[in-house]
Order: C-alpha cells, then structure tokens, then sequence
C-alpha cells in the first residue's frame, strides 16, 4: 500500500477548509490540473536548463514559481505507452496492450482522468490525446484523456498541427463554474516531425550558437534539424503561455497545478525509441501558485507515471493500489520526511513495425542520479528496426523518425562510422554508462572490468523491481510480439 496516510491526512484537511488562502496565497480548495504535454521533447532544451537558443518563457516561469525536476523519465520512449502509464499512473510492462505504440490499452485499467471525473471534476481535453491507439478493441467509448476540444483551428505553418490549442481551452473553461474543479490534458502534437526544413533558421534561430548532441553530426543539416525542432518547442511553448493568461484573467491560475513536460525525447537517431538520455528523459515542471514551493528544483529521479497518484493525492481521493507510480506531494506540499527515491525504471518493447513478424526491440533501463543500465533481451535484433526491411511510414530502420538527420546518415554511413554503428548498429546485451562525466552515452562501460560491481548492483535492483511489479519479460512471457498493431497505410487515429 503506498505510503501516503500522512500528506493525505494534509490534503483532506485542506480540502475541509472553505475559500481561505494558505501562507503563500494559494485557494485551499480543490485545485484545478492543467497537464501540458509536448510530443517528442527532450531535455534539457529549454531556457530554464540552460539552453541559450530555444525560447521558453513560459515553461521557465513554472520552472521559476514552481519546481523544476533535471531526472524527469517517461516510463516508455513512445507515445502511445508513455500516456497509457501517465493515465494509469503505472508501468508499461503492467498494461497487455496499453505497451505498444499503435496498441489497446484496457478499459480496466483506472485512469485518473475518470477517478477525478467520478469525483465532481470536469475533464476535457485538446490536441493529441492518449494515443495513437485501438481504442474500440481496448473498450473505450471515449478517448480516456476526456471530451475532446477540437473545434477551433487557426493558420499554422506547415508540419504544424492547425489546432487552437489555447483557444478551445477557452472554450473548455467557457463550461466551467464555481462549483466545478476541472483536468485539462493540453496535448501538442509540436515538436513531432515532420518539420519544414529551413523554418528555424527563418525565424531568428543562430544556427551556430545550438550545441548538437555528441551522437550527431555537426554539420548544417543537423543545426538546421534542431533548429526546426526548436522551432515547434516554441510554439507549443506559447500555446502554455495563452493558456496561463486565460487562467489569471478568470482568477484560476493560483489554484491550478500546472504541470509541463512530453511524452518521450526528441525525434532524431539515438533519442526517441531508445532508453538513452535523449530518449527517456523528458522536461518537467510543476506549479502550484505563485509562492515559492519548500524545494525549488530537484535531481531526485522521478517518472511520468508519478502524475496520477500525484494528482489523486491533492485532490483528496485514495491512489489506487495498482498505481506502481510515487506522488509527488511531499514536494509540492513540503513535506520532507519521505525518502528520496534512488531510481526509476524505463522500458521499450515494440514501437513501429520495423521487424518481421511484428516483433520489436525488448529492453529495460534503471536510471539514478548519475547511472545509468540499460539490459537488452534480444540483442541478435536490430535495436532501430531491420537495415532491409521498409517499414511504414519510416522506410528502414523505422524505430527511428524520417528527417534531416535520419536521411544525412543513411546518405553518408561511411563519414561518421562510429557514430552510424551507436545509431543503427546491433547492441550488447547489457550497456552501462556514467551520466556524469558521459551525458550523451557514448562510452559503454559494461564490458570494463573496473565498473563490474557497479553494473551487477544496478543490475539486481532492476531485475528486483521488475519482479516485484511483475514485468512478464522477467516472467519467460513476452506477449507484445503477439499483440496487433493498429496502424498502417490508410489507418486513420479517432481521438
């Protein structure tokens, strides 16, 4: 059971009191739950973490009023599995086929979504939602993220979604009274490719001042690359920004938690799809009024499936005991005598199909402060997809997304092998890297005997978790090889 009577006690006896501001001004009412959530976003860009290109002034306000994390994980590094565990608020591994990209997941699976709805909240939605995903076949009448708000468009750039993502969630709040407390699930679908090659240069970015990733070439086509990726942040980023507008004008904002992060990493080789930093570790922040929060920022790793009991707690209502997430109350709510948590725990099994026979690229990862290990269960497998298989809609090597940087290394295998075989080459079982001093994971420090201990001890307490919360992998089940993929040529997502 978790081990939540303490701030729960806090919580309900703040939700007992009437409209009566606390010591940092904020309504003790039930708070309102705006979710903010980008597609495809790594840290650490974003000006609150030091970025000195991409512009995000809104994001580093929450940072600013509210608590910035710098070990933020998704539990899975793709969309579909990453909102079913933010939605159910546990690992991917636990959901059948709420794991996959392009799966089902489960009606019986809770969501917090529904558990705050039952509860008295309105619950709505805009954008991309939980999904690309089955959801007829997992019994849903609904998208679980709530009633879409969709209607209103406006012009966007090309490779931009047109949807007025501020706009109808005017619309959303228009349905709103004082005696509703209201989720909201904002989900961009920025920065997701595709991207107009050439956009950010156009709109002010310097391409000489972005710092590529060590795993990327550095030449023009990549700095053009990031700069149309920074490009989508920032529109996602002002999006945020009308949004805490139209909070402060209705006099909601002080009593709204605001959470801002994405589902999974950046679109580009060795990110997205894979259990490496630029792949799982996301941006997050979280503000709670305008008073300072008791802990600024943290480097305590924490999981996107930490959201739902998070939100469950300070509404006053129990957290399921599925719920393998931690909340994070304590931090909000400035309790300090809850241990910090040692580590989190991400997983992929099948993103696109990019194999044959369906089957994809199993692989765990436990990360700490300065760790991390990463266990391959099939390394005969291409990790991003077979070199000759064409995959839909990514052509070869499908786990990782067409683009600029996909397209200048298939072009040029020969001009950076070292950097092609990270990218697209077959791995070892087992990969260990030291984040402090190898940040981009290019050193893998598995088959050093000076780092055995090390690896084993990590080792053991992934292995440890995953049997306590069940994982079939560690069980001799691997069904996600047999579960259908709802996509293809001519499949259309209803949200």
């Amino acid at each position: 059971m978790h081990k939540t009577l303490l701030i729960l006690g806090i919580t309900l006896s703040i939700l007992s009191c009437e409209h009566r501001p606390n010591e940092n001004g904020r309504d003790k009412t039930p708070p309102n739950f705006l979710f903010c959530i980008a597609d495809d976003w790594s840290y650490p860009h974003a000006g609150a973490y030091g970025d000195v290109v991409v512009r995000t002034p809104n994001f580093d306000r929450i940072a600013r009023d509210g608590i910035l994390f710098t070990n933020a994980r998704t539990a899975s590094p793709s969309c579909s599995p990453s909102r079913a565990a933010i939605l159910t608020g546990q690992e991917m591994w636990r959901l059948e086929e709420g794991g996959l990209l392009f799966g089902a997941l489960p009606n019986k699976f809770p969501v917090y979504t529904h558990l705050l709805e039952d509860h008295g909240y309105k619950v709505g939605f805009t954008g991309k939602s939980y999904g690309p995903a089955d959801l007829k076949r997992g019994g849903w009448t609904k998208n679980p993220t709530g009633t879409g708000y969709q209607a209103l468009e406006l012009e966007a750039p090309d490779g931009i979604r047109a949807t007025d993502y501020a706009g109808n969630f005017a619309a959303f709040l228009e349905q709103i009274d004082d005696t509703n407390p209201f989720c909201f699930w904002y989900g961009a679908s920025e920065p997701h490719r595709r991207y107009q090659y050439g956009i950010g240069a156009a709109n002010g970015f310097d391409l000489k001042n972005i710092k590529i990733p060590d795993f990327l070439p550095d030449t023009e086509e990549t700095r053009n690359d990031v700069a149309d990726y920074y490009f989508e942040i920032e529109w996602f980023d002002r999006h945020l920004g009308k949004m805490m507008q139209l909070l402060a004008e209705r006099g909601l904002l002080e009593n709204t938690v605001i959470v801002v992060t994405s589902d999974n990493g950046m679109p580009f080789p060795r990110a997205k799809s894979n259990l490496y930093n630029y792949g799982d570790q996301i941006p997050l922040a979280i503000r709670w009024g305008s008073g300072a929060l008791k802990v600024r920022f943290t480097d305590q790793p924490v999981s996107l499936t930490d959201i739902a009991p998070t939100f469950l707690e300070l509404a006053g209502l129990e957290i399921p005991e599925p719920m393998t997430g931690r909340s994070l109350a304590p931090l909000l709510l400035g309790v300090t005598d809850e241990p910090p948590r040692e580590f989190v725990v991400t997983a992929l099994e099948r993103h696109t199909i990019a194999r044959p026979e369906n089957k994809g690229y199993p692989m765990r990862a436990i990360h700490t402060r300065d760790m991390t290990y990463i266990h391959n269960f099939e390394p005969t497998r291409w990790p991003m997809g077979d070199p000759d298989f064409d995959a839909w809609p990514q052509g070869i090597y499908g786990d990782i997304d067409g683009g600029a940087s996909k397209t200048l290394f298939l072009k040029n295998p020969d001009q950076w092998p070292k950097l092609f075989k990270l990218s697209f080459g077959k791995r070892i079982a087992e990969e260990l890297y030291d984040d402090r001093r190898d940040p981009f994971q290019m050193e893998n420090l598995a088959v050093d005997p000076e780092w055995q201990a090390e690896k084993e001890a990590l080792k053991r307490m992934l292995f440890t978790y995953l049997k306590q919360t069940k994982d079939p992998r560690i069980l001799g089940l691997s069904p996600w090889d047999e579960y259908p993929f709802a996509g293809g040529p001519g499949w259309r997502w209803e949200e």
